[in-house]
């Protein structure tokens, strides 16, 4: 089916995506003491928007998914 490859790359951008995550708030720890607090503040709340936007739109593949195999 046409759908299928997408929402696997789809899939596996969301886990790239999770990997990321961890890697830029790892980076982040590492610089929060040179950085005004509220500074870190927005920047990890930036970091769980992304977050939220990569597992949102895997789930809207796997309803779409679901949603053709009717």
């Amino acid at each position: 089916m046409r759908v299928e490859n997408p929402i696997e790359v789809l899939g596996a951008i969301e886990n790239d995506t999770d990997l990321l995550q961890i890697e830029v708030r790892r980076n982040l720890c590492m610089l929060e003491q040179d950085l005004p607090p509220v500074d870190v503040m927005f920047l990890y709340q930036i970091i769980d928007w992304v977050g939220d936007v990569a597992d949102r739109a895997q789930r809207v593949g796997n309803r779409l998914e679901q949603l053709l195999a009717r």
